[in-house]
């Protein structure tokens, strides 16, 4: 009973280890030089096939993942197209997106994320991520940052009650010595009238 278990725990760890090991890599991603053969050293030959299995890590390439913009510094409504930039061979790919670390559900399998009217929940650190039949690579973060607008726009509003509140009360004033002038240009006149009636002839005695 013991050996049969034995027997069964070495054929399992058998066939883990070659599970594991037949990852195909593709011939493209391989560091591979003009005579076939990989320039790290210790690394297996490069054939004309397909695929290779069992490649150690320092045989692949470093490809590089990076995202360009149109702007990295917005203004509250103004567009931004992000784009996903690689030198990966055209080998299945995949793309994502991720914002601070959660996922952007519009930027799945998109090289290229436009956003319009951005505002200012939309900044923050960006990350393109690219899986191929090579590997997952992610871009360094790319951070965007969105001026917020509201405190402008609060300032802005109260410059210009301010003004008109300044405005009204100057047209106020204006009217008010304006219709004061008018009440005693009317007194004066009232008086200049009273002044220059004749005075009124009283009856003599018989």
């Amino acid at each position: 009973m013991f050996m049969r278990g034995l027997f069964l725990n070495v054929l399992l760890g058998h066939l883990l280890r070659a599970g594991a090991g037949s990852t195909c890599v593709p011939v493209q991603c391989l560091r591979c030089n003009a005579t076939g053969e990989t320039q790290a050293d210790s690394c297996e030959l490069c054939s004309n096939n397909t695929c290779i299995n069992d490649i150690k890590p320092h045989c692949k390439k470093d490809f590089q993942v990076s995202v360009n913009s149109t702007g990295s510094e917005l203004k509250e409504g103004d567009d931004i197209t992000l784009t996903c930039v690689h030198n990966l061979p055209d080998l299945n790919l995949t793309f994502g997106w991720k914002r601070d670390g959660k996922d952007i559900d519009d930027g799945k399998n998109k090289s290229k994320l436009h956003l319009e009217n951005v505002l200012a929940h939309k900044g923050g650190v960006y990350i393109c991520i690219v899986n191929s039949s090579c590997g997952c690579y992610k871009s360094s973060p790319h951070n965007v940052t969105v001026e917020n607008q509201s405190v402008l726009l609060l300032i802005i509003c109260g410059v210009s009650a301010l003004v008109l509140v300044l405005i009204l009360g100057l047209a106020m004033k204006f009217k008010l010595k304006r219709d004061n002038a008018k009440a005693r240009a009317r007194r004066e006149q009232k008086a200049r009238e009273q002044n220059s009636s004749p005075a009124s002839l009283t009856p003599r005695e018989s």
